[in-house]
């Protein structure tokens, strides 16, 4: 599974999460859907460029598509928290030796120099 991705297949993740969290379609989601929820934000997309994008996701294998009726829905291959869990592990284990804690730690600090 890949881990890194750009900033619009996130926010494009993103929409399908939370969307998939509201309970949409039973987890089978189109473009439109996903196009409309970007859109939202005022980060204006064209149809073209999210359904690309979406399927450069399903290539990656975080997305899965399934053709209903004339047109593609897709869904999440993981959860928001499994893909944070496999990012966070992965972060730990190229950074701090698979120490969380060390990680932890890295994180409260940084914490403390955006506060100030």
């Amino acid at each position: 599974m890949a881990f890194t991705h750009g900033t619009l297949e996130n926010e494009i993740l993103n929409a399908v999460w939370t969307m998939e969290e509201n309970g949409i379609n039973n987890k089978n989601i189109s473009v439109n859907e996903v196009l409309n929820e970007i859109n939202k934000t005022g980060n204006i997309r064209a149809y073209t460029t999210v359904k690309t994008v979406m399927d450069r996701l399903t290539e990656k294998n975080l997305l899965k598509r399934q053709k209903i009726g004339k047109k593609f829905c897709y869904k999440s291959v993981e959860s928001r928290e499994k893909m944070a869990a496999s990012a966070i592990n992965r972060l730990a284990g190229q950074f701090f030796n698979n120490d969380i804690r060390s990680l932890m730690r890295a994180l409260e600090k940084q914490c403390t120099v955006i506060k100030a």
